[in-house]
């Protein structure tokens, strides 16, 4: 097949995803074209970009498109069918994210080529947005559904989002995210090597965050579950948070509030694949998620995870056998999670090993396969929907 994947948010989750995807495709032989903005980059997709332009079968151009609509959308959209024009035909395109749905959906109206969605997070399901924003949104992408074959979502909830928003089931299909693991061996030398560079003694207990300080990650809430934390357990303890944004002075202003400043590591932003190994519990305290990368990379580095029920989070940590579930903002139940963790250095170790067993159910190749095959039904015109990974998942939890 020759795709076409559209990108506008090439930055964190989604440009990860669409990295690792692109990669998958090629290895199966097909042949991809990447149309990216580089607007909203960051380190980890500059460096996916150049490995993908190191293989064969792969085309990429920078096309500049604004997170928020604007009048360069038409420019932007003038582009795109251009290209497709000159470098088509396309089996299908593939949009990801809300402003690439947008653009790929709504500016190819009248082009013959399939069109598919991912949303990497719907734009109503947004907490921060408000209730006027959120039925905007959900009744744009309503009627944005009717001009893409297909929709696919990575967790039961968005699948659950979509329906009541009105998209029909019968253009959604389920496929959840997938990474790629580190080797077993590699996860000890760098666990070895972050704690010597963090200071941390064998005993002490690393708890890690890695998102954006914004407030749908609400990191707020990690630092005041890791101080009620500390209030609880007398186990030596690190929380090291790994991410930059907004919040990141009043961030640092409360941590000196609650007297954290000795016991906060703040690495800024960076990859944190290679840094969690160092960790012995993940956090992730959002209010909101898709489903996040860094949940399933922290699984396989055989760590127990204490989260927010939300997004796939809830598809991927069973509460009491491979971590803790606590509702949005609740400190004192993430704090409790935090203490029978850090006391217990056998549930830790069960509960880790829980996740890495878990964790090869979201795999890069089998998102890529189960991708793949969506593709291959939409090309062909019988597909009707997909629920069976939905099922799955919900006999797994």
């Amino acid at each position: 097949m020759k795709i076409l994947q559209l990108l506008e948010a090439a930055a964190t989750g989604a440009g990860r995803h669409v990295v690792d995807l692109t990669e998958g495709l090629l290895a199966r032989g097909h042949e991809v074209h990447l149309l990216y903005s580089p607007l909203r980059c960051d380190q980890m997709f500059t460096a996916g970009l150049g490995r993908l332009r190191t293989k064969r079968n792969f085309h990429s151009l920078p096309l500049p498109i604004q997170r928020y609509p604007s009048t360069s959308d038409l420019p932007a959209i003038g582009k795109l069918r251009r290209y497709l024009r000159v470098c088509g035909p396309f089996d299908l395109v593939h949009c990801h994210s809300t402003k690439a749905g947008l653009i790929g959906r709504a500016g190819l109206i009248g082009h013959s080529v399939k069109r598919l969605y991912t949303p990497h997070g719907f734009l109503s399901m947004d907490p921060a947005g408000g209730r006027v924003t959120a039925r905007i949104a959900g009744g744009l992408e309503k009627v944005l559904a009717k001009f893409a074959a297909g929709v696919a979502v990575v967790s039961r909830e968005e699948y659950t989002h979509a329906v009541a928003i009105g998209i029909p089931p019968a253009k959604l299909c389920l496929i959840p995210n997938g990474v790629v693991p580190a080797p077993a061996g590699e996860v000890e030398n760098r666990r070895s090597s972050c704690r010597r560079d963090w200071g941390l003694e064998e005993g002490d207990a690393c708890i890690g965050f890695a998102g954006r300080f914004t407030p749908v990650k609400a990191p707020e809430v990690m630092l005041d579950s890791f101080a009620a934390f500390r209030r609880r357990s007398r186990v030596p303890a690190r929380l090291v948070m790994i991410g930059d944004g907004p919040l990141a002075p009043s961030l640092r202003r409360q941590a000196a509030n609650l007297n954290l400043e000795g016991e906060v590591l703040w690495l800024g932003a960076r990859d944190a694949r290679p840094l969690i190994p160092g960790f012995d519990i993940f956090a992730l305290t959002s209010k909101s998620e898709g489903h996040p990368l860094v949940v399933l990379e922290a699984m396989t580095c055989g760590l127990p995870i204490v989260a927010t029920g939300v997004g796939g989070i809830a598809d991927t940590v069973q509460a009491g056998v491979n971590g803790f579930i606590a509702p949005v903002g609740d400190t004192e139940t993430i704090a409790h999670a935090l203490t029978k963790l850090a006391d217990d250095r056998a549930l830790r170790t069960r509960m880790g090993q829980a996740s890495r067993t878990l964790s090869s159910n979201f795999s890069a190749d089998r998102m890529a396969e189960q991708t793949l095959v969506f593709y291959q039904e939409i090309v062909a015109d019988v597909f009707a929907g997909k629920t069976a990974s939905l099922s799955k998942l919900a006999a797994s939890g």
